[in-house]
């Protein structure tokens, strides 16, 4: 399907949405809206996919999912070419994207080499350190604004392998890694799948900040229409959910 398509497509559901019952009864059964979606390319679609089911069975819609650099998946959305997946909320972002209610709480953890024997508790405590982070993705106002004077952020376009190897070159001290869980043991577990560097590596135990994250798409853009529908699809699943956030995938 051609992006002109799925736009044009997209924009003919929003507007049967808001006819009302009536019209989206006669119609249900004949056609699904299509959502474009973008998904960073290095998200676990383990996970992802089976809760981008559960949402679009719960809202009545067909995902139409492409995975790309985050940094081109926050521009798609802003331009309204397609929702974006796992965005967090900052006062700059609100004047640029409108956002769905909360999909769930990421946790910001940091990893550092185990012989290094580091104890962070807060941001505070990075002072001095250089950071290996993900580019594109902001952490929060208080950590962004005190980056120029009191910490170096190197920033990564690949995975979490990719910083990995940036703290085990001495390129950063601690690396941040995202993951959906409270608990240490599952970033352990996913650093051992994916970098196999389990001895030499430690996940300090407390996360450095959790922040909630949405669905977003530009301000006043046609498929922002549609946010209200996957809402409702967020709440008739939320059980399911919560049971995917908390498995191990």
């Amino acid at each position: 399907m051609s992006r002109r398509r799925w736009l044009k497509d997209c924009l003919a559901c929003a507007s049967l949405w808001a006819l009302g019952p009536a019209a989206r009864a006669v119609s249900s059964a004949a056609v699904l809206p299509v959502v474009p979606l973008a998904v960073g390319e290095h998200a676990n679609r383990d996970f992802v996919l089976p809760l981008m089911e559960l949402i679009a069975d719960g809202a009545g819609i067909e995902w139409q999912i492409e995975w790309v650099p985050y940094a081109r998946a926050l521009l798609q959305a802003e331009r309204g070419q397609s929702l974006c997946f796992g965005i967090a909320r900052t006062p700059a972002r609100e004047r640029v994207y409108t956002f769905s209610d909360v999909l769930f709480d990421n946790h910001v953890w940091l990893i550092a080499r185990r012989e290094r024997r580091l104890r962070i508790q807060k941001q505070s405590d990075l002072d001095s350190l250089t950071v290996c982070a993900r580019q594109g993705v902001d952490l929060n106002p208080e950590f962004e604004e005190s980056n120029s004077t009191r910490r170096q952020v190197q920033l990564s376009v690949g995975g979490l392998a990719a910083r990995v190897r940036m703290l085990m070159g001495g390129r950063c001290d601690v690396v941040l890694a995202s993951h959906r869980s409270p608990d240490s043991w599952l970033i352990e577990q996913r650093l051992r799948k994916e970098v196999g560097l389990g001895s030499a590596l430690e996940v300090l135990p407390k996360p450095l900040m959790v922040k909630p994250v949405h669905f977003a798409v530009g301000l006043n853009t046609p498929l922002a229409a549609l946010l209200p529908r996957i809402n409702k699809g967020l709440a008739a699943r939320r059980h399911a959910i919560r049971a995917l956030v908390d498995s191990e995938r």
